[in-house]
C-alpha cells in the first residue's frame, strides 16, 4: 500500500512538472521571446510528441517565429508547415475533449494564420522575381502558394470557412507563379483546375485576368498537337471571353498550320456572324482565301475554286466599304484582278484552233484579261498614292512589292512608258521612304 501511494504521488510531481513547462513557453509567447518559447515547447514535445495542449502552443510559436522576418531567418527548416503539421496532430485528436476545446474557443484561428501567412509569403516571393525575373524566385513563390492551397483546402475539408474547391485566385496565382517559372507541368496542372471549373473570376464578376489559363492552355495545345484540348479550352475561352481575340487567333493559326481550309473558314463565318462590321475580319477571309487558292502547295486541288473566288470578292467588297482607302485592301483588290487578268490570258493562249468561233474567242478572253489588268491599276495606285504620302521606313519593303506589281501589270498591258515610271519607282524607294 506504502509503495502504490508512493508512485501517485511521483506521477501528480512529474504531471505539475510539465504544466508548469508548458506554462514558461506560454509566457515566453506572450512576453514575445519566441526564441525561448520554442526551446521550451520542443523540450515539451521531446518527451510527450502527441501532448496536444504543447502541440497547440507550438503551432502559436512556430507561426509567431515564421511571421517575424529576422527571427525566422535564424531557424532552418520550414517553420509553418511544422506547425501545420502539430495543428493536424491536435485535430486529429477527436477523442480529446480538451483539443477540441482549444481549436473552438479561437475559432481554428491558428490554421488561418498559417494560411495567411503562406500566402503573403509567396505573394512577396512572387513580387521580388518579378522585379528581378528570378526563375527560381517564381518557383519559390509557387511553392508557397501551394502550401497555402494545401491548408486552405484543409480548411475547407473542415468546413470552418466557406473555400472553394478550387480556390480561384490562390490557385491563379499557383498557375501564374509556375509559367513565370517555365514549369509547364505545374501550369498545366493549375490552369487546368481553374479552366474546368469554368472560372472566370470572383464575387460573381467577370475578371479579364483569368482568361490567362483558358488563353495559356488553348496555345500550349496548339503547339502540342493536340487539336482535342486546344478545341476544348479555345471553346471555353471564347464562350467566357466573347471579346477576346485571342482563342480565334490560335485556332485559326492552328488550322492554317494543319492546311485545314475548313476548320479556318468556318471560324470566320462564326465571327462575322457576330462582327459583321469588322474591316479586319473580312480584310483577313479574302486574305486567306487568296493564299489558299494562289499560294497552296503544288498538287493542291482547290475545290469550288469559282465560288471560293466570289467568296473572296464579297469580303472584299465589305472591307473596301468599310475602309476604301486602308492600303492592304487595296493591295489585295489589285492582286485579285491581275491574277484573275493572268488566269484568262492564260486561257486564250491554250486556244490553238484557227476555227472563227474559236478565234473569237481568244479574242474575247483576251480582251477581258486585259479588262482585268485594267480594273487592278487603281486599286494599286491608290495603296502607292497612301504610302508615298507618309514616307515611313517600315513600309519601304510594301511599297517595292505593290510598285512591282504595277511594273507587272504594264507590262502585261504592253505599255512601255508606264512600266518605265514604276521602274524609277521602285529604284527610288530607299530615298523616297526616309520617316
Amino acid at each position: 500500500m506504502n509503495k502504490l501511494v508512493s508512485v501517485v504521488i511521483l506521477l501528480c510531481f512529474v504531471t505539475a512538472g510539465f504544466s508548469q513547462t508548458v506554462k514558461k513557453a506560454q509566457s515566453y509567447l506572450e512576453g514575445k521571446q519566441l526564441d525561448k518559447a520554442k526551446t521550451e515547447i520542443d523540450g515539451v514535445l521531446a518527451k510527450t510528441p502527441n501532448d496536444a495542449e504543447g502541440n497547440y502552443l507550438k503551432v502559436k510559436i512556430y507561426e509567431a517565429i515564421a511571421s517575424d522576418p529576422v527571427l525566422s531567418k535564424t531557424f532552418p527548416g520550414d517553420l509553418r508547415q511544422e506547425a501545420f503539421e502539430a495543428y493536424k496532430k491536435v485535430v486529429a485528436d477527436s477523442a480529446n475533449i480538451k483539443s477540441k476545446m482549444m481549436v473552438m474557443r479561437e475559432n481554428y484561428q491558428p490554421v488561418f494564420n498559417l494560411y495567411s501567412g503562406y500566402y503573403e509569403a509567396a505573394a512577396k516571393a512572387f513580387n521580388d522575381a518579378a522585379s528581378s525575373q528570378s526563375k527560381e524566385g517564381f518557383k519559390d513563390a509557387m511553392n508557397l502558394f501551394e502550401k497555402a492551397n494545401n491548408i486552405g483546402q484543409y480548411i475547407r475539408q473542415n468546413e470552418w470557412a466557406n473555400i472553394g474547391k478550387v480556390d480561384s485566385t490562390l490557385v491563379l496565382n499557383i498557375g501564374k507563379a509556375a509559367l513565370n517559372a517555365g514549369d509547364d507541368a505545374a501550369s498545366e496542372k493549375y490552369f487546368k483546375e481553374l479552366a474546368d471549373a469554368k472560372i472566370d473570376g470572383t464575387g460573381g464578376k467577370v475578371d479579364e485576368s483569368f482568361s490567362v489559363p483558358y488563353q495559356w492552355l488553348t496555345l500550349f495545345y496548339k503547339e502540342k498537337k493536340d487539336e482535342a484540348n486546344m478545341k476544348k479550352y479555345g471553346e471555353l475561352g471564347r464562350s467566357l471571353y466573347p471579346k477576346e481575340n485571342y482563342f480565334n487567333l490560335v485556332m485559326m493559326d492552328y488550322y492554317r498550320e494543319a492546311k485545314d481550309m475548313k476548320g479556318l473558314f468556318n471560324i470566320y463565318d462564326e465571327l462575322l456572324k457576330e462582327n459583321p462590321d469588322s474591316t479586319n475580319y473580312h480584310f483577313s477571309y479574302a486574305n486567306d482565301i487568296f493564299g489558299y487558292i494562289y499560294n497552296s502547295d503544288e498538287g493542291t486541288v482547290i475545290k469550288d475554286k469559282d465560288a471560293m473566288l466570289q467568296k473572296l470578292q464579297a469580303e472584299l467588297d465589305h472591307s473596301m466599304r468599310l475602309n476604301p482607302n486602308d492600303v492592304n485592301n487595296n493591295w489585295l483588290y489589285a492582286q485579285f484582278f491581275y491574277n484573275k487578268g493572268i488566269e484568262t490570258r492564260d486561257q486564250a493562249d491554250k486556244i490553238r484552233s484557227t476555227k472563227p468561233e474559236d478565234v473569237k474567242k481568244k479574242t474575247d478572253l483576251n480582251t477581258q484579261s486585259k479588262d482585268f489588268f485594267n480594273k487592278a491599276i487603281p486599286y494599286a495606285d491608290k495603296a502607292i498614292t497612301t504610302l508615298e504620302v507618309a514616307k515611313l521606313k517600315g513600309e519601304k519593303s510594301k511599297y517595292k512589292s505593290i510598285v512591282n506589281l504595277m511594273q507587272n501589270i504594264y507590262q502585261s498591258l504592253q505599255l512601255k512608258d508606264k512600266l518605265k515610271i514604276y521602274q524609277d519607282k521602285y529604284d527610288n524607294a530607299d530615298k523616297v521612304f526616309t520617316n
